[in-house]
């Protein structure tokens, strides 16, 4: 089920004083079962671009295809793009509100033909996918949990739904370390399990950890799209975009610089420290 954006642009409050270009005829596709991230600077049309995959703005100009279908065609049922794209905002635990975590996980499937046991059987499942035990914890207030079980929690209600496509903007944070590789692990398995995920995110070492393709947006137009390793070993370009890199991306261009041989397309932690221990043994280390 591919995500295609074609020649898309969107504008904020067009002919008003407030009128602001997000997106810029930007186009690209996004194939099943793809785990992509997204990075830019504040303002660059993150938001907006996943806001438009999931059908909840339409765009100014362009086309978003779904399956070679355009999402805001008369005759396209929304219906079935709520069932097949889930979206997590940014701090999606302030919006749980119901008086259990059942009810909460629930909530998006009383727009479903499901009988109560059909229900009940999605909301078992999609707490139990996130790691929460549902004979434990579904009577249990959401508001009691912690911020890591709150976020999962709120995952549950977009995963009971079963998407086929999961974009999530900013899901770590204000997460703890713990909590948040907890997060990222459990994204990992989703994805393992043919989940496409969408992740815009600042953290440059977790999309380098977890994401297989990075998309740099920059004033609303793609300016980068490729393999994490392509994007984060063009360093110079990463810089004149003043974004970050991953860590041990950095680490391996500044031994490199000092004239180390060291990969100069380590992107991930294991992946530097293979490589150190491997200099080491061999006394390639100054």
């Amino acid at each position: 089920m591919p995500v295609e954006l074609d020649q898309v642009s969107y504008t904020y409050a067009p002919g008003t004083v407030f009128e602001a270009a997000a997106l810029d005829r930007v186009t690209v596709s996004i194939e099943d079962g793809e785990f992509v991230g997204i990075m830019g600077h504040t303002g660059c049309g993150k938001s907006t671009m996943i806001q438009l995959i999931a059908g909840l703005l339409v765009p100014s100009s362009g086309k978003v295809l779904l399956d070679g279908c355009d999402i805001n065609d008369g005759g396209y049922r929304r219906g079935e793009l709520r069932k097949r794209v889930g979206i997590v905002f940014q701090y999606p635990e302030y919006q749980l509100f119901e008086s259990t975590v059942e009810k909460d996980v629930a909530f998006g499937l009383k727009h479903l033909a499901l009988n109560s046991a059909e229900v009940r059987s999605r909301v078992a499942w999609a707490l139990e996918t996130v790691g929460l035990n549902y004979g434990e914890i579904c009577r249990e207030s959401s508001l009691g949990l912690s911020g890591g079980e709150k976020r999962k929690v709120a995952i549950a209600g977009v995963l009971a739904m079963k998407p086929q496509i999961l974009i999530l903007d900013e899901p770590i944070a204000g997460l703890d370390p713990v909590a948040r590789d907890s997060f990222m692990q459990l994204l990992d398995r989703l994805h393992n399990g043919g989940t496409t995920i969408i992740i815009v995110s600042h953290n440059a070492d977790i999309l380098g950890d977890f994401t297989r393709r990075i998309l740099v947006l920059n004033k609303g137009s793609l300016v980068m799209d490729g393999a994490v390793k392509d994007v984060f070993s063009d360093v110079a370009q990463m810089e004149a975009l003043n974004l970050d890199v991953s860590r041990p991306r950095k680490i391996a261009h500044l031994l490199g610089q000092r004239g180390v041989a060291i990969p100069q397309d380590i992107v991930r932690y294991e992946e530097l420290l293979t490589a150190l221990t491997h200099l080491k043994k061999s006394g390639g280390l100054p």
